[in-house]
C-alpha cells in the first residue's frame, strides 16, 4: 500500500511527505473522516472550505474584524458608486442646459423676426403717408383750388438711365434692388435723386417707376 501510494503521489506531481502534510492540515482544520475522502469528493470539499473561506473575509470579516485590505475594497466601491451618480447627473444636466439653450435660441430667432416685420410695415405706413401729404411748394393746395398746376410726369427708366440719374453704377442699383425691401429701395433713391424722387422697379416691364 506504502509503496502504491508513493507511486501515486509521483504521479501526480508531488511527494508523499507533502501530501501526508496536506492532509494533517485538513484534520487539523475539523475536516473529518479523510479516510472517506477521496479524488472529486475531497475536490469538493476543498472548493467548498475555500469559498466559505472566502465569503467570511469579504463579508462576515468585515463586520466582526476590519482589516484595511476589506476597507480598501469597500473604499473603492464607494468611489465607484459616486462616480456613477455624479457622471450621470452631469448627464442629466447638461441635457437638459442644451435644450432650455435651443428653446431660448428659437425664442430669439422669432422675437427677432417679429420686430423686423413692424419695422417693414411701420416703413410702409411712413411712407404712404409720406406720399399722401400735398406739397408745400404748391399753392394750389391752399390759395386756389381751382387752380391746378400740371408737370410732366416722369418716364420708367432703365437700370442704366436710373444708374446714371442717381450718379452711381448699375452693379450698385441692382444690389440695392435686390438686397433692400421694396419700400426701402424708394427711400435709397430718393436719398440719391437730386429732385428727392423714388423709383420702384416693376417686374413686368422690367423697368424702374417713379414714385412720388
Amino acid at each position: 500500500m506504502w509503496e502504491q501510494f508513493i507511486a501515486r503521489c509521483k504521479s501526480k506531481g508531488t511527494t508523499a511527505t507533502a501530501t501526508l502534510t496536506q492532509f494533517i492540515e485538513l484534520y487539523l482544520d475539523d475536516i473529518d473522516n479523510l479516510d472517506a475522502i477521496g479524488g472529486d469528493n475531497l475536490d469538493k470539499r476543498l472548493d467548498s472550505k475555500i469559498k466559505a473561506s472566502v465569503e467570511e473575509y469579504l463579508v462576515v470579516g468585515n463586520n466582526s474584524h476590519p482589516n484595511p485590505t476589506n476597507e480598501t475594497i469597500l473604499a473603492i466601491c464607494s468611489r465607484l458608486d459616486k462616480l456613477e451618480s455624479q457622471f450621470s447627473s452631469e448627464s442629466n444636466s447638461k441635457e437638459t442646459t442644451a435644450i432650455h439653450n435651443l428653446a431660448d435660441l428659437s425664442q430669439k430667432i422669432e422675437g427677432i423676426t417679429a420686430r423686423m416685420t413692424q419695422f417693414t410695415e411701420a416703413i410702409i405706413k411712413i411712407q404712404n403717408h409720406l406720399n399722401n401729404q400735398p406739397r408745400r411748394g404748391n399753392k394750389s393746395y391752399y390759395n386756389n383750388s381751382s387752380f391746378k398746376v400740371h408737370t410732366p410726369r416722369m418716364q420708367p427708366l432703365t437700370e442704366e438711365g436710373l444708374a446714371s440719374r442717381l450718379g452711381v453704377s448699375v452693379e450698385t442699383v441692382r444690389e440695392q434692388r435686390i438686397k433692400l425691401h421694396p419700400p426701402l429701395f424708394v427711400a435709397w433713391c430718393k436719398g440719391k435723386d437730386k429732385s428727392g424722387m423714388g423709383w420702384e422697379f416693376n417686374e413686368n416691364t422690367g423697368l424702374y417707376h417713379p414714385v412720388s
